[in-house]
């Protein structure tokens, strides 16, 4: 295995194991407002894509459409989200969040972006600046996706 192999997989090592520690905090603060972590990706995606169809949100949280209706479905009922005909095409039917989803929106990337900063802090100003640099390169090599948590 070349140096840059090895480079790659001892970053993706340690990138797997932040993810792994960092989500179960999220996952508390996510269960405290009542949502489970599919339905709170899917909040913080239709916040950032209003008027996304229950397909195009399955793809972006990664699940099967018949898991995303079910999702849709459960955020309809709780009065987080709401659907509507698509101006164009009467087949579709595209979501939006309601007024108390915009509210709970804002309310979870808020708590999320906070313990982000927090994880943050721990890295001087040149690791801040040399991680914002490697995100943006990381991000700009994605393939057009909707919102990331």
């Amino acid at each position: 295995m070349s140096e840059r192999e090895e480079l790659l997989e001892a970053a993706c090592d340690s990138l797997v194991v932040f993810l792994r520690k960092s989500v179960p905090s999220l996952a508390e603060t996510v269960a405290h407002m009542g949502l489970t972590l599919h339905q709170f990706r899917a909040l913080v995606i239709l916040y950032a894509e209003d008027a996304c169809t229950t397909t195009d949100l399955a793809e972006a949280v990664g699940v099967h459409p018949s898991v995303a209706t079910g999702i849709v479905q459960r955020m309809v009922q709780r009065g987080i989200f709401d659907r509507h005909e698509d101006p164009d095409d009467r087949r579709i039917r595209r979501l939006s969040l309601t007024p108390a989803g915009r509210e709970l929106a804002a309310e979870v990337v808020g708590t999320a972006r906070v313990q982000r900063r927090s994880q943050l802090e721990a890295l001087d100003d040149a690791q801040l600046a040399q991680i914002r640099g490697a995100l943006d390169t990381m991000t700009a090599g994605l393939v057009p996706a909707r919102a990331a948590v």
